[in-house]
């Protein structure tokens, strides 16, 4: 990355997945690019540099919608409701470079797109507490249950699906399927569930 001449405030950009994806998975914990319809914008600095990414696209509840709009007895729905999947920056830090500031840019682009709700997560198990959803003024609404998910025997994480399509593909049980792929069954804390509406 070039050192910066000038700490002026970046442009907001939509960015493609060629160049959204190697950012998230160098900067993002996850080290993951979500699948699916995907709306990256970059915030692009005057070296013509990302200096963060946010990823919005359709969640993988399909019921999300539905449960917002019972719990904030508002009009949410699948059309008007977008979902906050990756939100990254590189490092350094720069102090006059708030990420709260990108999200409010994006929100803006996101509304005139028609978009009326955003909804995102905080994980604990990662050490996220949902201080940027605070100062972007979100609405904490509850937590998520509990998940299992696998972990091979480096440490790493898979979706619990992994075993499942495993086992399918090989006609085996999804206990013997774990046992030959080396993957332990583990319970992760609640998601912290944050929406704004924009």
């Amino acid at each position: 990355i070039r050192p910066q001449k000038e700490k002026e405030m970046p442009e907001i950009t939509e960015v493609s997945l060629q160049l959204a994806g190697p950012f998230i998975e160098q900067w993002h914990y996850s080290g993951k690019t979500p699948t699916g319809k995907n709306i990256f914008w970059g915030w692009i600095d005057n070296m013509d540099c990302i200096y963060s990414i946010a990823d919005y696209g359709i969640g993988v509840n399909p019921y999300q919608a539905e449960f917002l709009a019972r719990e904030m007895n508002q009009p949410v729905t699948k059309d008007n409701l977008i979902e906050l999947k990756r939100l990254c920056r590189r490092e350094p830090r720069v102090e006059e470079w708030p990420l709260s500031s990108f999200l409010s840019k994006c929100h803006k682009q996101l509304s005139n797109l028609g978009f009326r709700y955003v909804v995102s997560f905080s994980d604990p198990a990662h050490g996220h507490n949902g201080g940027i959803y605070k100062a972007s003024s979100f609405d904490h609404l509850g937590q998520t249950q509990a998940e299992w998910h696998l972990e091979d025997v480096d440490g790493g994480f898979h979706h619990r699906r992994y075993a499942y399509r495993y086992a399918q593909r090989k006609g085996v049980t999804l206990a013997e399927a774990r046992k030959i792929l080396g993957l332990t069954r583990v319970k992760t804390p609640p998601k912290d569930r944050w929406v704004k509406q924009i």
